[in-house]
């Protein structure tokens, strides 16, 4: 890591420095600082600051907001980690919560204190309508993403530590117990909503523990009646732009799902029915060969 001086008046100098590469941009950063003093001050300034980028303490003094690094966080970084509506979602957060209380704040002044007030006001109204304070998931949430940023901020070397460290008043959330339907409640739904349209998208959530986007994205080629499997391998998403259709999150999610014999006969059955119910509407072949689609495809 290296740098040099240049002289800029009678007493002042220039400090040029390699930051190294911005992890945001993948670009190397150089640094420029004016100081003033005798050449050995601002020599052993530049070293001074040459030791803190090797130790990984150095912070680039920046004037940015708390706001603006939110802004710069939502534009440039969580695009390349975050789905449409996740995005959706953080962007809700900062201008409905953030913003307001702390967004004006200078990012290098944002410390622990100012954020467990900041948790306080949230948890006694922080309702939009000013009727009350926010739920404890809801603060959490807040909390985990104003964490994200602040890490994201000390990567870019615009903070030399979170201040999440110093925060007393970390939200917590109670664990409820979920509530599961036992067989005989399912048996119970299911016959409650034979013979309408959503009664197979139902079973096939019961029988198999897929999550909604799931089932709504679910295409026939992803099915095999004969070998009762299935393949996850999409996933429906709303969002204010509309419905679209993506991968799954994570690995994880894209998986093969054995099927019960009942379902597969029902499954059969839906297919036939679809067709016929097309052939009616002179629709022809579903392009989007979705398995459970709106009336009109």
């Amino acid at each position: 890591m290296r740098g040099n001086i240049t002289r800029r008046g009678k007493s002042s100098w220039r400090l040029k420095f390699d930051l190294g590469i911005d992890v945001a941009t993948g670009k190397r950063q150089t640094q420029f600082v004016t100081v003033r003093g005798t050449k050995r001050e601002a020599e052993a300034e530049l070293s001074r600051r040459l030791n803190q980028v090797e130790e990984g303490s150095y912070v680039e003094k920046t004037a940015a907001t708390v706001d603006e690094y939110c802004q710069h966080w939502l534009k440039t970084i969580a695009p390349s980690k975050a789905s449409a509506k996740t995005l959706e979602r953080y962007r809700e957060i900062v201008d409905q919560h953030i913003k307001p209380r702390i967004g004006a704040t200078a990012l290098q002044k944002l410390d622990g204190t100012k954020i467990d007030t900041f948790y306080g006001t949230l948890r006694t109204a922080g309702r939009r309508d000013g009727k009350g304070g926010l739920s404890p998931q809801t603060v959490l949430h807040i909390h985990r993403l104003l964490s994200q940023i602040l890490a994201s901020a000390v990567k870019a070397r615009k903070l030399r530590s979170s201040p999440m460290e110093a925060v007393q008043t970390t939200p917590k959330v109670r664990k409820e117990e979920i509530q599961v339907l036992d067989d005989k409640e399912l048996a119970g739904l299911l016959k409650h909503l034979k013979g309408r349209s959503i009664y197979m998208p139902v079973l096939m959530a019961a029988a198999t523990g897929m999550r909604r986007g799931e089932v709504l994205a679910l295409r026939w080629k992803d099915i095999d009646l004969d070998r009762a499997t299935l393949q996850v391998v999409q996933v429906v998403e709303e969002t204010k732009a509309g419905i679209s259709i993506k991968e799954p999150k994570t690995d994880r999610s894209r998986r093969t799902i054995a099927l019960p014999a009942k379902l597969v006969s029902e499954l059969r059955r839906h297919r036939k029915e679809l067709a016929e119910h097309r052939l009616k509407l002179g629709m022809g072949k579903d392009e989007q060969d979705l398995v459970f689609p709106t009336w009109d495809g």
